[in-house]
């Protein structure tokens, strides 16, 4: 995360304005006023080698400037041109310019469900105006539908824990989860949820509950890999979440415990609500 923050601090994008630079947002105070979040500088580098990461950093601030000081032309259009391109997308809550995007659901305590704009090189998160312009639920229902083009075809499965990874939209099928789960499985039964793990855009980990002794492996087989491919600057979350079928939210369950430095450790932390404490006394033994 330093060294991007110092990226920016340094980037030619500023050149004429006078910043102030926080871990999670930028703040412009003159010649004009803006504010921006730095989530989307985070993803442009997340899969990026170290040594492109100059470029990339002051080519997405300069696209993000240009949209705040210009607009996007495109989004100015008619709503059918952009449909096929729109994608529902998570996004940690933590560094997001929630003020910017007040449509934008809560899935998990931590998680929040945003609306994309697909461009061949970038992601654009859509804000409050653009998405009332051209409608909410229309735009969400296509960005549901397109979702359903990236699952990846391959995958590895072991004990009934499916780890699927892919591009920078296969984590966001946590949306729709149970189309991923009948089509990775065969079989679209989820009487008791779905555990399951996003630890950045291009992962989603998941086991279906189904019995005691599957639970205990995968609570601890999922928190390890989550943890493995998490990284705090550009990852979504380290969370085990429980997707239960109708509930509003997904519940966090489980997570591999921060040592005193704040470093990922090895030993497991449930934290089950009570909804979770008496399913697991529901499930069959074996």
């Amino acid at each position: 995360m330093e060294r991007v923050l110092n990226l920016v601090r340094r980037s030619p994008a500023f050149i004429g304005m006078r910043v102030v630079v926080h871990d999670d947002h930028v703040e412009v105070v003159s010649p004009e006023q803006l504010e921006f979040g730095l989530g989307p500088v985070y993803d442009a580098v997340s899969d990026a080698p170290p040594h492109q990461w100059a470029d990339i950093v002051d080519d997405c601030l300069r696209r993000i400037l240009g949209a705040l000081t210009n607009g996007s032309p495109e989004l100015n259009g008619p709503t059918e041109r952009l449909l096929d391109r729109v994608y529902a997308r998570l996004r940690p809550a933590d560094g997001s310019p929630v003020d910017w995007w007040n449509y934008a659901q809560e899935v998990a305590p931590d998680l929040l469900m945003v609306l994309a704009l697909d461009h061949p090189d970038r992601i654009a998160i859509l804000n409050d105006s653009q998405v009332e312009r051209h409608g909410y639920d229309r735009l969400l229902a296509a960005g549901l539908d397109n979702l359903c083009r990236h699952l990846p075809e391959a995958y590895a499965a072991n004990e009934g824990v499916y780890v699927l990874s892919g591009d920078e939209y296969v984590a966001s099928g946590l949306l729709i989860m149970p189309w991923v789960v009948e089509a990775v499985t065969g079989s679209a039964d989820l009487p008791y949820g779905v555990l399951v793990a996003v630890p950045n855009h291009t992962m989603l980990v998941f086991h279906v509950l189904q019995d005691n002794a599957g639970v205990a492996y995968a609570l601890g087989e999922i928190a390890h890999l989550a943890a493995e491919y998490y990284d705090e600057s550009t990852g979504l979350s380290p969370q085990v979440y429980w997707w239960s079928p109708g509930a509003q939210a997904m519940e966090p369950v489980a997570r591999l415990a921060d040592d005193a430095t704040g470093v990922i450790g090895e030993d497991l932390v449930t934290h089950y609500s009570a909804g979770f404490a008496d399913l697991l006394q529901r499930l069959p033994r074996s």
